[in-house]
């Protein structure tokens, strides 16, 4: 299987990074809405119940979900390129999806839905979907060591 370089880097690194920087603007933002009208003429108790409401049930959930997913390795990719990847050949000790809150949605030909997880000889990789494989497996990866993607799998005999 192979996973094209692009799809990761828009999914993993630039959709939330650009996410991360709005709803950081957005929390800024409604921190100085709520200081000025603690400051000013505006202050009533539900004005203010209203501004934290907004920034604790919107904001902070989607700047957490994105802070997660850059740190699981999309941050990475805005200096790892594709020419990065090394070449690893090992064992398939573990499969897994990865969860909702943080997965990555990929739209790739017949691999749709959430990013999965495969451990390699104690070393957890994110790809796209393993197919057939299962624990036990040798295999051969095309991997970028920093943001510990998968490029291209496949099984060896």
């Amino acid at each position: 299987m192979v996973f094209e370089y692009e799809v990761y880097y828009r999914q993993n690194c630039v959709v939330p990074l650009a996410l991360w920087i709005f709803t950081g603007i957005g929390v800024i933002y409604l921190i100085i809405c709520l200081f000025r009208t603690i400051k000013g003429q505006g202050f009533t108790v539900k004005k203010i119940l209203y501004e934290v409401a907004v920034l604790a049930l919107i904001l902070v959930p989607l700047f957490s979900i994105n802070t997660i997913m850059l740190l699981r390795g999309g941050i990475f990719l805005l200096v790892e390129k594709e020419s990065d990847k090394v070449t690893i050949t090992g064992t398939i000790e573990e499969t897994g999806e990865i969860d909702f809150y943080t997965g990555h949605k990929y739209e790739v030909d017949q691999n749709r839905g959430s990013g999965e997880t495969i451990t390699v000889d104690g070393v957890k990789y994110y790809l796209v979907t393993y197919g057939d494989l299962k624990s036990g497996d040798t295999v051969t990866l095309e991997v970028l060591p920093k943001s510990k993607l998968i490029l291209s799998i496949w099984k060896t005999n």
